[in-house]
Formats: C-alpha cells, sequence, structure tokens
C-alpha cells in the first residue's frame, strides 16, 4: 500500500512540477530562463487564475485537472520538450533526484501545525465550497489577514485524496529552492557575489527548515523576498550584461509577490524602487511591459478579493475601508492586539497597560527574555555553515569579486530591521533580512576565497543527509508515514440558533474531541461554514454575504 503512495506521489509533484513550470514560462525572461524559475514564476501566475475564477465558481476538482492540464500542454509548446531518456543519465540529473530523495522524508514526516486546522484547511474549504463569501472576516478574525499563497490551496485538493496534499504548495517550493540553488552554482564556471549568497542561504534552509510543519505562509514569503535580493544582487554585479532588465524584472516580481504572500515583507519593494529611479532613462517605458502588467493585475484581484473579505482594499489601514454592510470597525484594533502578541506582553500584563507597554520601548526587555534563544538559534544557524565554508575554501591570490551596492542593502536591512521591530517582531518574520546581514558581513571573508564546486557538492551533501536523518529518525519514532499532514477528524456541532436557510453553521465538539486535546478546538475539515461567532448570513445573486457580527 506504502509503495502506491509513494508512487501517486511521485506522480503528483512531478505533474504539478511541469504544469507550474508550463505557466511560469509565461512570465519568464526567454533568455534565461530555466525550470526551477519557471515554477516560481508558475507559482505567481496559478496563484492569480485561482483567485480570478474564484470570483465566479467553487473550485472543484475538474477546475483542477483543467488548470493543470492546460499548464502541461504550454510547457510542452513553450519547451518543445521530447522525453530525452538519454538526458536522466546525466551527472547533473542523477545529482538532482538524489536530492529529491533525500528531501522526500520531510513530506512523510510531516507533524501538523495548529495553523493549518486553524485557518489554512478551512480557509482553503472556502474555496471548495463556495464561491467568493462576501465579509470572510466576520466568519474568523483569521481570515482577514488575507495571504495569496492561501489561494493556491484549494489547487491542490485531488479526488479521494481529500487534503493528504494541500501543504504540497510549500514543499514544493521547498524543494525547487534547493534544486534551483544547486543547478545554479553546479553550473557556474566563474563564481559571483550573488553565488555566495545564495549558498549561504541554501546551507541555512537544508540545516534549519527540516519539518513541514515549520513551512507556513511565512517561509513563502521568505524565499520569495530572497529570490528578490538574489536578483538585486545579480542586477548589480552583471555590469554590461544584456540581461540587466531581466534581473531587474525578476526582483520586482518577486518582490510584490513575497508582499501579497506576507505584508510585513513590504520594505522589499525598497531594492526594485532604488533600480528604476536611478536608472529610469531605461526603465520609465520598461514597467509597462505586458509582464509587469500580469503582476499589476494580480496586485489588483488581491486588493479586491481583500475588500470583498473585510470591507477594506488594504486591511488594516482605515483609510481604505468602506462602510458596507459585512465591514467590521472592531477588526481596526486587531492590528494592535497582535502587536501586543508578538512583543510579548503576556509577560508584563501585570506591570504595565497595553499603551505603556507599547511605548518608551517598554516591550524591549521582555521581548528579549522570550526570544532571544531562539534568535541565537537561527543566527548560529546561519554563521556555522558559513564559516565552515569559509575555512575550506583556499584563499585566492588576487580576487576580482566586487559588489558595489552594498551600502543600498544595508540601508534595506536597517528600514527592515526598524519596521520589523516596531509592528512584527517574530524571527520567522525577519529571515531574509538576518540571512543578507550576516552574508553581508562575512561577504569580504567569502569573495577574497577561491570556489570549489567539489567542496560544495560535498558541503550541501552533509547537510541533505543531515535533513534526511532527522526526518528518518521522527519516522521510526512514530511508526507512521503521513502524505502530507496527520489528520485529524474532529467531531462538530450544527448551531442551530446560527444556521438559515442560506447557510448551516457549525462549530467543533469540543467535548467530544478532548482526545485530540486542544486541536481539539479548532476547525480544521468541519463543513464551511465553521465559527464560534454569531453571524448573520444573507444571499444575494448566488453570493454568501455574512455581516457584522450579531451583539
Amino acid at each position: 500500500m506504502i509503495i502506491l503512495e509513494l508512487f501517486l506521489f511521485f506522480l503528483s509533484i512531478t505533474i504539478f512540477s511541469i504544469s507550474f513550470a508550463g505557466y511560469g514560462s509565461f512570465l519568464t525572461a526567454k533568455d534565461k530562463s530555466n525550470f526551477f524559475l519557471d515554477i516560481f514564476f508558475g507559482f505567481i501566475l496559478i496563484s492569480l487564475i485561482v483567485t480570478t475564477i474564484h470570483f465566479f465558481f467553487k473550485i472543484n476538482f475538474s477546475i483542477n485537472i483543467l488548470i493543470l492540464f492546460l499548464g502541461l500542454i504550454i510547457f510542452y509548446k513553450n519547451k518543445n520538450n521530447s522525453l530525452d531518456l538519454s538526458k536522466i543519465f546525466k551527472r547533473e540529473n542523477f545529482l538532482k533526484i538524489s536530492v529529491i530523495l533525500l528531501l522526500i522524508p520531510m513530506f512523510l514526516s510531516h507533524k501538523y501545525h495548529e495553523d493549518f486546522g486553524y485557518y489554512h484547511l478551512p480557509y482553503a474549504l472556502t474555496f471548495l465550497e463556495e464561491k467568493i463569501v462576501f465579509g470572510l472576516g466576520n466568519i474568523d478574525v483569521s481570515h482577514i489577514y488575507n495571504s495569496i499563497w492561501l489561494n493556491l490551496y484549494p489547487l491542490f485538493f485531488l479526488e479521494n485524496r481529500n487534503f493528504d496534499y494541500l501543504t504540497l504548495p510549500s514543499f514544493l517550493l521547498f524543494l525547487s529552492f534547493v534544486l534551483f540553488s544547486i543547478n545554479k552554482i553546479y553550473n557556474r564556471k566563474h563564481f559571483k557575489v550573488s553565488d555566495y549568497y545564495l549558498s549561504i542561504v541554501l546551507f541555512y534552509f537544508l540545516l534549519k527548515f527540516t519539518r513541514l510543519s515549520e513551512f507556513g505562509v511565512d517561509f513563502p514569503a521568505t524565499i520569495f523576498s530572497i529570490l528578490s535580493i538574489l536578483y538585486f544582487i545579480k542586477y548589480y554585479e552583471s555590469n554590461g550584461s544584456s540581461n540587466k532588465k531581466s534581473f531587474f524584472y525578476y526582483n520586482f516580481v518577486f518582490s510584490i509577490f513575497s508582499i501579497l504572500i506576507k505584508l510585513s515583507a513590504i520594505p522589499i519593494i525598497i531594492l526594485p524602487i532604488y533600480i528604476y529611479f536611478s536608472n529610469f532613462k531605461n526603465f520609465k517605458f520598461y514597467i509597462f511591459n505586458h509582464k509587469f502588467l500580469i503582476v499589476y493585475f494580480l496586485c489588483l484581484i488581491f486588493l479586491i478579493q481583500q475588500f470583498i473579505y473585510t470591507g477594506c482594499f488594504l486591511f488594516p489601514t482605515n483609510l481604505t475601508c468602506f462602510n458596507v454592510n459585512w465591514f467590521n470597525a472592531d477588526h481596526i484594533n486587531l492590528s494592535k492586539k497582535l502587536e501586543l502578541i508578538n512583543k510579548s506582553y503576556s509577560l508584563a500584563k501585570d506591570e504595565f497597560t497595553p499603551e505603556e507597554y507599547l511605548s518608551n520601548f517598554n516591550w524591549f526587555s521582555f521581548w528579549i527574555k522570550r526570544n532571544y534563544i531562539e534568535i541565537i538559534e537561527h543566527l548560529a544557524t546561519i554563521v556555522l555553515p558559513l564559516l565552515i565554508f569559509i575555512f575550506v575554501l583556499k584563499k585566492r591570490e588576487e580576487s576580482k569579486i566586487r559588489f558595489e551596492k552594498k551600502i543600498i542593502l544595508y540601508f534595506f536591512i536597517f528600514f527592515s530591521l526598524l519596521f520589523w521591530l516596531y509592528f512584527s517582531p517574530v524571527f520567522r518574520f525577519a529571515i531574509h533580512i538576518f540571512s543578507t546581514l550576516v552574508f553581508l558581513i562575512f561577504s569580504i571573508f567569502l569573495i577574497s576565497r577561491k570556489f570549489s564546486k567539489k567542496k560544495f557538492i560535498i558541503l550541501v551533501s552533509i547537510f541533505l543527509v543531515f535533513n534526511f536523518s532527522k526526518n528518518i529518525l521522527r519516522i521510526n519514532e512514530t511508526g507512521k508515514v503521513f502524505l502530507g499532514v496527520q489528520k485529524i477528524e474532529n467531531k462538530f456541532i450544527l448551531d442551530d440558533f446560527n444556521s438559515n436557510e442560506h447557510a448551516k453553521i457549525y462549530f467543533p465538539d469540543v467535548k467530544n474531541n478532548e482526545k485530540n486535546g486542544w486541536q481539539g478546538r479548532l476547525c480544521w475539515n468541519t463543513p464551511f461554514i465553521c465559527s464560534y461567532n454569531k453571524l448573520d448570513v444573507s444571499k444575494k445573486n448566488g453570493y454568501l454575504i455574512i455581516n457584522k457580527l450579531k451583539n
């Protein structure tokens, strides 16, 4: 049975990868596009397609198959791919297959994460059971902060697979990033600053991100932010290159997409803005290229979706909110509550009022007390492989590698850290900031050393084996293999008072779910609508409208 499950998993991830690459080939620069870069852009274009379709239809299995099938056709047509079995036996492809096999246990040892049962899965179910819902944020506060990444989840709903593969997009992104990095560096004849940056980030990810439960919305935002920084570096290290416009385009698109995934990534927009205005003569009309227009349309669709969910185009900015039926003014104060949580107010609520705590940096010492171990752990994980890398590489007699725009990255880091500390100082929101900072500090030691492909492969192999071993041990400890996520099958109760002719409203049966612990309070796969709140649900022109919460 497990052999069949693994075969179906390999088949699924192959189909998804090729289909995503097909869509992505529409957006990549043809001169330097590659399979993994196409996959990154595939995530962007497909998120636009799924979000747009959901405005008018439920997302069902038939729509998913159609989207995937069209991607396969596009891939074949754009890439003119014929199946050449001889290429499988190339050394480079053996390396890629080995990487995939070593990372598969990460997906098979997946442990559920509270956010998956809290809002990731319930949010995906809204796409499967209804076309877009007006006032979705009134069901639960978890649905207020929109993320374009979660719009991808319904595409991974497969018939008879339940929600086994709904966590696959994060794994596919991680796998693609690892293979993208290895492919870039393995095929490099002359090493550049950007390659050293990519190496350090790759080492860190392989060491630190060893379990799929660690991948939420934050991780994809981090990946695309790092890709944006990567192409910013590549833009300025490629003096006179014909690829400069392509690098700017990649930097711009990845910046925008990371922001749409997680609004806390908004400082990343500094980088493409700097490139654009410092090269205004060359780029003033370039941003109106049709590829850019697709990204602008995605932003527009995202803002409209946010308005439909909350009554605000850019939540929680009050200036973008309108007094429509489903707008709930109480949600505007939610950002302050989240800020208190992120700044560890629970440690000091007996000493300060919320207002006192947030003023004059009173929160900082308590925040350090709560988070210093995690910060040290992450920084050590970034620095350790970097030091090893520096140690094993021989010093150059003369280094011609330079990166003259460090000052802009330092400014970006400084501004990003201030923004992060002020709004949401949670370390996982700032991985791209700290990894870039550490890299810049140590870059002088890196670029003064001669790169060795052999030593790079050895080091990557060690970290891959570490990642593999950690997940094999988890599988042995539990004696179980999970395809995607360990299921929680909560029982639920129909809310007779809250339900009406337009919608049935359910909530978890906490008493009968005691065996599931605190997870028994979460909606998981409870039918839509799942909510503890009292709702006023109406229907107009086939669309559900969930109005302000009842008193």
